[in-house]
């Protein structure tokens, strides 16, 4: 069973896959292509939590097969955001690692059957949530076992989607002892600066990255604007490794 220190072994932990699955053959595509650029973990949203009711949910359960496919055939790690506690035991043989989103970071109820699973889980901060709140979700599901994932905060600057908070990143990591990786695309909101957070979060000591790439970002149905081809992805891996090494 992979845990979190096993991921963690060979940083930095690199995660990448577009924001929601829209087909089995995208997913199959985009899967080679990051895995033969070094990422280690395949992320896609099956369900997917949106502010408007008329826009795109998710594929559902029947991507669990598209991702099933996936491991099998390319050897990746997976990892599946969690909407609701009957979710955990449906991935279970899919979803090497568990996923809440900042929308659910204070879903108690969720954070409590997924502390019960063994699986690592990371854990996205909510877009308003202080540091020791983030933390205080942590604990209910096992601060051995999470990453935490800074995927920027709202703030008075409005010049993109988020603030990338690499204080908070900083804290966490080294006052609290937890892996901090970061969303370089959910604070960005637009693919040409999500390569420069990327490095940006790289450099400060981030663990990894969780990025949104496909191999033909304009067919995503969710977060199009900020998804990165995956010939840019190719280009911010050896960017991110230039960085870490140094």
């Amino acid at each position: 069973m992979i845990t979190r220190d096993n991921l963690l072994e060979n940083k930095p932990l690199v995660i990448a896959g577009p924001c929601s699955a829209s087909s089995r053959e995208e997913l199959l595509k985009t899967a080679y292509e990051v895995k033969k650029m070094g990422a280690q973990v395949f992320r896609a949203g099956l369900w997917k939590a949106r502010t408007c009711p008329d826009s795109f949910q998710g594929v559902g359960d029947k991507g669990l097969k598209w991702l099933m496919e996936i491991k099998e055939k390319t050897g990746l790690l997976v990892t599946v955001e969690i909407q609701d506690s009957q979710q955990v035991d449906l991935v279970r043989d899919v979803s090497d690692i568990l996923w809440v989103g900042s929308r659910n970071m204070q879903n108690f109820e969720l954070l409590k059957k997924i502390g019960e699973d063994p699986r690592p889980v990371i854990l996205k901060r909510g877009f308003i949530s202080t540091i020791k709140e983030w933390l205080g979700a942590a604990t209910y599901m096992g601060l051995d076992k999470v990453i935490l994932c800074e995927r920027g905060v709202r703030t008075g600057a409005d010049a993109m989607r988020f603030t990338l908070d690499l204080n908070a990143m900083l804290v966490a990591k080294h006052d609290y002892g937890v892996p901090v990786i970061v969303d370089p695309s959910h604070t960005a909101g637009r693919r040409d600066m999500v390569g420069h957070l990327a490095c940006a979060g790289i450099a400060a000591g981030a663990d990894g990255i969780i990025v949104e790439t496909s191999v033909d970002p304009e067919v995503e149905q969710v977060d199009r604007d900020q998804t990165i081809s995956t010939e840019d992805f190719g280009i911010l891996m050896n960017r991110i490794y230039k960085i870490y090494s140094t």
